[in-house]
């Protein structure tokens, strides 16, 4: 009874075995035939060296080598010193487009250089004449488009700081209330990158991965400082990196970073509002006024003349 028994555990572990290894070939070779179809497929219709070129973006196709071989061909007479305060505003910008300062030099010669075809081609359409005031004229438009990429950049680095700068007094709250909670402070910068999706949680991301590849403490937020460029981070950096030193609890420096920093942001808000009176007398005076001296007087204009006549 017992050696029946045996046996038929056996047989029936055998058949289980048996179905497990077919089913295991089974999905096996439906893996091996749809590897081989795609082979096929890609044997039959392989993609050409041009169709591959297509299907890159025409910035990368196109514009970004035409920058990078212009860039090369100013970028070696370009001061040093220029080089790197161009490539703090660009890490300043939010690194658009991930630029190097080479490469803006390059984009600042494409955009003068193409104002100052479209000038050259008007006129030969026109036939303008070339005159000393024309050659002036296109002097400065290709000055003009020189120059414009700065224009661009410089906006960019504007509204960046205005995002962080308005974003930091709330983080600054979230902050204090983590470290009140009893995490870190690198697990309340995780909390804020978890929660909000803007400038500052980016470089408090960016803080983090620095970190994470061995880099202090200090170190990471010496750098958070210099690629915002704006003064209450670096007020802010400063103080922790000031408590770290004199072993000053990080909480107590976020409550009264916090408090000082919705001070800052009540008084720009203050300051904003009180400069709203002088900027409105701009158009006031300009476009507002004269519509109302049209209306009042436009009437009496014909009796003065016909009266003066």
């Amino acid at each position: 009874m017992d050696l029946l028994l045996l046996t038929s555990i056996l047989s029936s572990l055998s058949i289980f075995v048996l179905i497990v290894g077919v089913a295991q070939l089974r999905s096996g070779s439906e893996v091996s035939e749809r590897l081989n179809s795609s082979m096929m497929s890609d044997s039959v219709h392989p993609l050409s060296f041009q169709e591959v070129e297509l299907a890159r973006p025409f910035s990368e196709r196109v514009l970004l080598p035409l920058v990078q071989r212009l860039s090369r061909l100013i970028g070696w007479i370009w001061p040093e010193n220029r080089l790197k305060a161009l490539q703090l505003k660009l890490l300043m910008a939010g690194n658009p487009g991930r630029l190097r300062a080479i490469d803006f030099i390059g984009v600042r010669m494409l955009t003068g250089g193409g104002l100052l075809g479209m000038a050259v081609l008007y006129g030969y359409l026109t036939s303008y004449p070339l005159t000393f005031t024309s050659m002036a004229m296109l002097a400065a438009l290709g000055f003009c488009g020189f120059f414009l990429p700065d224009v661009w950049l410089s906006r960019q680095i504007s509204r960046r700081q205005a995002d962080v700068t308005n974003s930091l007094p709330d983080a600054l709250d979230m902050l204090v209330i983590t470290s009140e909670a009893g995490l870190s402070f690198e697990s309340g910068l995780q909390e804020i990158m978890s929660k909000w999706d803007n400038e500052l949680s980016r470089e408090f991301a960016r803080v983090l991965r620095d970190i994470g590849m061995g880099q202090s403490r200090r170190h990471a937020l010496n750098g958070f400082s210099d690629r915002t460029g704006v003064p209450d981070v670096q007020s802010f950096v400063a103080a922790l990196n000031q408590a770290e030193e004199l072993g000053v609890s990080i909480g107590r420096v976020l409550r009264a970073q916090s408090e000082d920093m919705r001070v800052r942001r009540r008084q720009r808000a203050y300051e904003k509002a009180n400069q709203a009176p002088v900027k409105i007398m701009f158009p006031l005076v300009f476009l507002i006024f004269p519509a109302i001296f049209a209306v009042l007087l436009g009437p009496a204009v014909p009796q003065l003349i016909a009266f003066g006549g």
